[in-house]
Order: C-alpha cells, then structure tokens, then sequence
C-alpha cells in the first residue's frame, strides 16, 4: 500500500454502552450496501486498516441496503449485502436509516418509512449469522468505550428519512409531528449526557458540496429539507462537537458554519458507491473528494479528535490514507 497523507491542526430512545479504554477508535460509512463488488473492496480495505489500528466499532450513514430496503426482517439481502460483505469484521456496527432503506422503489423515494422498521427488527432477532448489526431503535443513544461508567463520548443515531424526505402516507411518519417528538428525544438525551465529547449522525446532512447539497435547498429545490435543517439547528447545533451524515456519495470534512457554532460535518457516503462534487465551493472545508471509494476513520483521546479519510481505489480495491485532521477541545 502506498501511503500519502496530509496533517492539519485546529485548535478548538435507546441506550447501549460498552470496555473502559483510554481512547475510542471508529469507521463511519455509509450509502454502502449493495452487496457488489465496490461494497467488498471497501470492506476489505477497513479489515486491512483495522488489522494495523484500533477499530472498536463502525457507525453506518444510512443507505444500508439498496436499493429498496428489505421487504422483512428475514429478507436475504442482510446476507447479501451486510453480513458477508463484512464477515471479515469482527466489531459491531451501529446503524442509522437511509432514504433508500424507506422506499420501495429504486430511485430511493423514501416515501415508505414503515420499511425502515425491519431494519430494526433485524437487530432483534435471535438466530443472526452474527452480533453486528445494530439498531435498538429508529433513533437511539449509546456511549463508549463500550461499557465504561465514565464514557469518552455520547453518540446519537438520529432518523432523518421522515424529516428530511417526502411525505410518508403513514401518519405516525408525518413529517411535522415525528420531528416534534424526535426534536423532544434529543433534547432529553442530551441533558443527560455527560461525555465530553458528543457525536450525532445520521443519514441526510446539514451541510454538503456534493449533489444533494444543504438541507433547505436539497437537490437544488427551495424548502427541500427545511424542517430537517431547522431541527438540525435547533437541537445539535452548538451542542455537538460533530455531525457525520451520508446521502453524497463522496468524502468531505467541512468546517463549522456561523450559524452552526462549534460544530463541523462529515459526509462519508463512499462505501459502494461514488459521485463528483458538484460545488466544492458551497461550503468551507479543510478537505474533500468526490469519484471515489472510500471511509474515514476517527479516533478521540483525551481531548484530541482525529480523522483520517482513507480511499479505495474501484478497480484494483488498492486503499491509502489521503488525509488526517486533528482537532483539540480548548
């Protein structure tokens, strides 16, 4: 593997918990299952990476199985396009919901929300091929280290389908009552946390250079979005240290915006699938690429956050770590 990297620095319902440790590594990776041959070359690559470093656990970005979800909790597509791409991993992964996860149809609609809950059904069932899937709950909370009486960091799975998506014809997804009760969640979850570090992610971001672009105006369309970027800048804004998000089939590590506060963004959207940026300019970023393959990989000790963006090359599955940011808490 050749290896090029460039260091920057910056000074600035459900609950799971996991083993006392001094730091806490993770993937974050999304829009990643289609069970073909790009989801394999990713996932060999973070079991090559994660034989040289600390991987404790993934955080999936939504889009976890295209392109229409699974029709039950049973559905082959687990198999298919979870369980063996990744049976080379051996830490769970904590997932969160896409919009083609809630559509039955492949264009990703999202309009079907009531699919979604087979993904969390799965998460119940007894006789899985393994433990790694996990999703206690549309929307949920865990820390880590896993299991520690003092965790590092509180992570939130929020939902964003219902929100950010079409209107579902299922009133109990109706766009203005579920963001009232997520929005009630959030804020209930994070008076309670106490991690000095706090992590949100979920599937569609706030803020993106690529084809969806930012929540109000997603796909170039006025309003498209907006109760989403409206609960996104009521609940984490300022709140968070980071929102990690997917949709965008690319990499991107932007920067905090005015009216976010402290907190920065993530799109890891690359693990099956790739897309050029389409306005790299659309938002200040310490580092970003489109047209490739690819995950990050986070660690957080002490008060250090560090990211490393790895990519993969389609063709030969080749990976290399292209870029590795560092961010102190003051």
């Amino acid at each position: 593997m050749n290896t090029m990297f460039f260091k920057a620095l910056a000074l600035g319902g459900f609950t799971a918990s996991f083993a006392l440790a001094e730091s806490v590594s993770f993937i974050a990776i999304g829009d990643m299952g289609t069970g073909g041959d790009k989801q394999y070359k990713v996932a060999n690559a973070i079991e090559n990476l994660c034989q040289q470093k600390a991987c404790d656990f993934a955080i999936g970005l939504g889009d976890n199985i295209y392109e229409a979800g699974v029709d039950s909790s049973r559905d082959d597509s687990f198999q298919s396009k979870f369980e063996q791409p990744y049976a080379g991993l051996a830490f769970p992964f904590f997932m969160s919901l896409g919009n083609h996860d809630n559509s039955h149809f492949a264009s990703g609609g999202g309009l079907d929300n009531f699919k979604g809950e087979y993904q969390v059904a799965y998460h119940y069932r007894d006789d899985r091929s393994s433990d790694k899937w996990r999703m206690p709950n549309r929307y949920y909370h865990f820390t880590a280290p896993l299991g520690s009486e003092e965790p590092l960091i509180d992570f939130l799975a929020l939902d964003s389908n219902p929100i950010a998506g079409g209107l579902d014809w299922d009133y109990q997804y109706w766009r203005k009552p579920y963001t009232k009760k997520h929005k009630e969640w959030i804020n209930r979850t994070l008076s309670t946390a106490e991690a000095p570090w706090k992590i949100a992610f979920a599937h569609h971001p706030l803020r993106s250079n690529g084809l969806h672009g930012n929540a109000g105006f997603y796909d170039g369309l006025a309003g498209s979005g907006k109760d989403w970027q409206n609960l996104i800048k009521e609940t984490i804004c300022d709140k968070v240290d980071v929102l990690i998000t997917g949709h965008d089939h690319d990499l991107q590590w932007l920067k905090p915006s005015r009216d976010c506060g402290k907190t920065f963004f993530i799109v890891s959207g690359a693990g099956g699938k790739t897309r050029s940026l389409t306005n790299p300019d659309r938002n200040p970023a310490w580092w970003q690429v489109g047209d490739s393959l690819g995950f990050f990989r986070i660690q957080i000790e002490s008060n250090q956050f560090t990211g490393e963006a790895y990519v993969v090359d389609a063709e030969s599955g080749q990976w290399e770590l292209v870029y590795s940011h560092a961010i102190m808490k003051p």
